[in-house]
């Protein structure tokens, strides 16, 4: 375990870390004090986004949620360098086919968007759950979306929101089942953000679209709770 581990600095790993929600999630959680580990497909990329920001206690990690292999070589080097977790926050997304009504979604595209937005949120809490376990105030945060919601279905990107649908669900469930190791597991809506996912014409910027993430990593049980939905810092209807 490293000097910092030793001097009980918390740890926090992002998926999709290098841009947009995730890269302001980064740099929050450094400004709360933590190390942050920024998973991102692309290393370079990483070690590129860290310069040019001039970030502190971030450590670039290869990590591409939909490998499995890539996932534990991952979580193994937190915990060659660290030993432990305190906050996962689930970042990690995409949305294709945006119009496409699901009579014509091309459904290997479909699945792809489902390998990402649940299936690789889930794989990456599996592999992180051991180097959660006893430490406490652990957060899992999953960046989930509105038209996840059930109050939010239309006839367009089906794929997309029933990942979310499908994420929303995942969190519940592993909000009950982690509760006895004092895990806590929530999900948020960031609105429409200026990304590459959102676009050019989204009203919110990468920085508000990570205040609620931000807001559920630095407040407790009594304020949070486990297994919610959040937007804004306020409930949000499943």
């Amino acid at each position: 375990m490293n000097e910092l581990s030793r001097n009980g600095r918390k740890v926090a790993l992002v998926t999709g870390g290098n841009r947009g929600i995730g890269l302001a999630a980064c740099k929050g959680l450094v400004a709360q004090q933590y190390d942050v580990f920024m998973g991102c497909r692309d290393l370079d990329d990483g070690h590129v986004v860290i310069n040019r920001e001039a970030l502190k206690n971030v450590t670039p990690l290869l990590l591409d949620v939909t490998d499995a292999a890539s996932v534990n070589r991952a979580i193994a080097s937190i915990t060659e360098g660290k030993g432990y977790l305190d906050i996962l926050i689930n970042n990690a997304g995409i949305s294709r086919g945006v119009r496409d009504k699901p009579s014509v979604e091309d459904l290997e595209q479909a699945q792809h968007t489902l390998e990402v937005n649940f299936f690789g949120v889930w794989r990456v809490i599996q592999a992180c759950v051991p180097l959660m376990r006893g430490r406490s105030g652990a957060h899992i945060i999953n960046v989930s979306s509105g038209h996840g919601s059930s109050t939010k279905v239309d006839s367009n990107n089906i794929a997309y929101r029933s990942s979310k649908a499908a994420l929303n669900t995942l969190t519940q469930g592993f909000a009950l089942e982690l509760a006895e190791h004092d895990i806590r597991v929530n999900c948020m809506t960031p609105g429409w953000v200026r990304t590459k996912l959102g676009g050019l014409a989204a009203p919110r910027s990468p920085e508000e679209g990570a205040a609620t993430i931000l807001w559920l990593a630095k407040e407790d049980l009594n304020v949070t709770g486990s297994g919610q939905f959040f937007k804004d810092r306020e409930i949000f209807p499943w």
